[in-house]
């Protein structure tokens, strides 16, 4: 029995890459290709690393005829020095290197044939060949700094800058220049990667985390922390010789090397990070916390903005990994889920030949529950969508629940999504004209669709699909860089999309470690400032935007973003998802959406939610499987508490030795503890009783050094 995995498109330039992981290879498409052809304005770099952020994230487009020559040009001509070719028919542009991505390849990991000319290579799986305009700078990867490949410093790029301003009146002073490790880091409290980075953009960041001193590197990296080891500082700023990305006339640091500075003019003499105290609304909290223990405390929720229009919030259900499933589960799946405040579940389905037994089985529970809605998610990515055949078979399956009382419907129109789509041509001939005949087959079974696929193309061509009624902004759900959620992206698609729908997503975390031998899927996306409460504050905030929500996911516990319970049908993914329960959130879901549906905040209880990894960010595991995930470093070590009260009361949360306690305030409040091994933990307290308490003794531990990496979550309640 196979239990496919459905994968998660890694941001908005990740839709062209159809989707790899899934394929399968054959020898005609990685024969390798030897030929590099000659490029009048562009020289050749050769085969580098990309992933699923993408090396290089302006703009890419797939081409049946693609060249080396058509993918330069097409870059050249939207003003990019930087071409990348991938997996036969992409091209990539850019003007510089990202996410840390780019670092050299082996030649033969760069094999695929071109699509436009069997003579030349189009990179690979992941793999890129690049090319550089020969006006351009060299690129540069972040993971030489990280894993350094060469003692000799001359193995790296040293580019002329002269040294940094920075005085006293700046709001920091440099001390000098230091010597680094990427085994013991000079300045350990955290870092952030940033192409336009700055002495003052460092310092700022490193200020607005609580800490004392603030370091560059490389040109590119801010590193913050509270104490410097003096033994570290050089007796001169030759090490400290890299221009800043974003000012070439100042320096950030060297290799393994940190210009550090101490912030507000004068050395700090703390040695551990200080509680900090931030409010969203006008009340007040205080808080008492020991060094080290880093807490931190938001409060209050706005009320929701009147809207109009039906609500509705749906969960993401893979069917994929139901193969055990009965009706008697479905209807356990459906009653949690219902008592959560879900209306309904979108169900992802593909190709598996067990697949349409469990569809059935799910519309007959939720027909038998009666207020619990269902709706069909195509992956077409496992279904395909190549032939006139594929449109047929699934506008079959839709008109096979298309009248049943189960149907999700929007304005009385049966609701269907997707997952991918952005290359379904169903024979024919383009993807307009797919998805248009797609429509017309539906129609002639008079069948009325609201259409709202998860489609991972150019949002500016949404306005003008007319095949489309709106579209679910999968990637809307995380943040993809190392900065907290904002609602840039939902923004973004509602003004591509006009007076079309929207369907936003929602979800409370993403890591997956699958090796190269299986999905080889291996990262995490930054879960952290509370994001599951973060968000569904969001999804309320723009309530009289937005109509439906979908939370990704129920039970995609390969990318352990679940909130039901783990089943046994798990896609291989136990070595991260066992003792590690996410049911706790559903808590948090349930509040937020009564606001987001009716409009109103339902009177609060004493409760608590903890969420937590299992080990820090940067621990070295003692038998690892394979490789910490790609952005392992855009996440805190912090035990997160979601806290509702129903009045005033003393609440201490601990992690460990590190334990925290504030004066709360009546409502919803968010508080953090910095990670320290040992067990989790907290309570509340109110006129010296304690009303609610939570211990995870024999249910959870934070370590200090793992056997293997987990960034998974640990969710508890109190």
């Amino acid at each position: 029995m196979f239990n496919r995995l459905f994968i998660l498109t890694l941001g908005l330039l990740a839709s062209v890459e159809a989707h790899p992981q899934h394929r399968r290879h054959n020898a005609n498409e990685i024969e390798r290709r030897a030929t590099t052809p000659t490029i009048a304005g562009w020289n050749y770099v050769g085969c580098v690393t990309d992933g699923g952020a993408r090396a290089l994230t302006a703009q890419s487009k797939i081409d049946g005829k693609m060249t080396a020559e058509l993918c330069t040009s097409w870059c050249a001509a939207s003003g990019y020095t930087y071409a990348g070719l991938e997996a036969r028919n992409q091209c990539f542009c850019d003007n510089s290197l990202k996410n840390g991505l780019g670092a050299a390849a082996a030649a033969s990991d760069c094999s695929y044939a071109c699509d436009g000319n069997s003579a030349e290579s189009c990179g690979g799986y992941y793999k890129l060949n690049l090319w550089r305009a020969a006006s351009a700078v060299a690129p540069t990867s972040s993971k030489a700094a990280a894993t350094p490949t060469s003692t000799s410093k001359a193995a790296v790029a040293t580019p002329t800058a002269t040294p940094a301003s920075a005085s006293s009146g700046s709001g920091y002073s440099l001390m000098g220049c230091y010597s680094d490790s990427g085994s013991d880091r000079t300045l350990t409290g955290t870092e952030m990667e940033s192409y336009s980075l700055t002495t003052a953009s460092c310092a700022s960041y490193c200020s607005s985390k609580g800490f004392a001193y603030a370091g560059t590197s490389y040109g590119k990296q801010c590193f913050c922390g509270n104490s410097v080891p003096a033994a570290r500082k050089q007796a001169t700023e030759s090490g400290c010789s890299y221009a800043c990305t974003g000012d070439s006339s100042a320096k950030c640091g060297g290799y393994y090397y940190l210009d550090v500075y101490a912030l507000g003019g004068t050395a700090a003499t703390s040695t551990s990070k200080a509680a900090v105290t931030t409010s969203t609304s006008s009340a007040a909290a205080t808080s008492s916390a020991p060094a080290g223990a880093a807490g931190s405390v938001t409060f209050g929720v706005a009320s929701p903005p009147a809207a109009t229009g039906t609500k509705a919030l749906y969960a993401h259900h893979m069917v994929g990994n139901t193969y055990s499933y009965t009706q008697s589960t479905w209807a356990d799946d459906i009653n949690q889920a219902h008592n959560s405040g879900l209306d309904g579940f979108a169900l992802n389905y593909g190709s598996d030949s067990w697949q349409p037994a469990r569809l059935a089985d799910a519309y007959a529970a939720a027909k038998a529950q009666g207020n619990f809605k269902l709706f069909l998610s195509l992956d077409v990515s496992s279904l395909g969508c190549g032939s006139a055949d594929a449109a047929a078979n699934l506008v079959n399956t839709i008109a096979t629940y298309a009248t049943n009382t189960a149907q999700a419907k929007y304005n009385g129109k049966v609701l269907v999504s997707t997952f991918a789509g952005e290359n379904c041509q169903f024979g024919q001939g383009s993807v307009n004209a797919g998805w248009t005949y797609f429509r017309t087959l539906l129609t002639n079974k008079g069948i009325s669709v609201y259409f709202v696929p998860a489609i991972f193309s150019d949002p500016s061509t949404f306005k003008s699909n007319a095949w489309m009624d709106g579209e679910f902004n999968w990637n809307g759900a995380w943040p993809m860089g190392a900065d907290a959620l904002t609602t840039a992206s939902d923004s973004s698609y509602m003004s591509a999309l006009g007076s079309k729908g929207y369907m936003a997503a929602v979800s409370p975390a993403f890591f997956t470690y699958y090796s190269p031998s299986s999905y080889n899927k291996d990262w995490i996306y930054r879960s952290d400032d509370w994001l599951i409460a973060r968000r569904m504050e969001q999804l309320v905030a723009m309530r009289n935007h937005v109509d439906l929500a979908e939370i990704i996911s129920w039970n995609d516990y390969g990318e352990s973003h679940y909130i039901g319970p783990i089943r046994a049908d798990q896609p291989n993914s136990q070595g991260w998802t066992n003792g590690m329960p996410h049911t706790a959130w559903l808590n948090v879901i349930a509040f937020y959406a009564n606001a987001f549906k009716t409009g109103h905040y339902a009177t609060t209880s004493d409760s608590m939610v903890f969420w937590t990894r299992p080990h820090p960010k940067g621990a070295t595991a003692t038998s690892p499987s394979m490789a910490k995930p790609t952005r392992w470093e855009d996440t805190d070590d912090l035990l997160y508490a979601w806290i509702t009260l129903k009045s005033p009361a003393t609440v201490t949360v601990y992690s460990g030795s590190n334990s925290v306690s504030w004066n709360l305030n009546t409502g919803v409040n968010k508080v953090s503890v910095k990670s320290a091994p040992g067990v989790i933990g907290g309570k509340i307290v109110r006129g010296g009783a304690t009303t609610v308490s939570y211990d995870s003794t024999g249910q959870f531990t934070y370590v200090a050094t793992p056997r293997d990496y987990n960034f998974n979550y640990f969710v508890a309640s109190a």
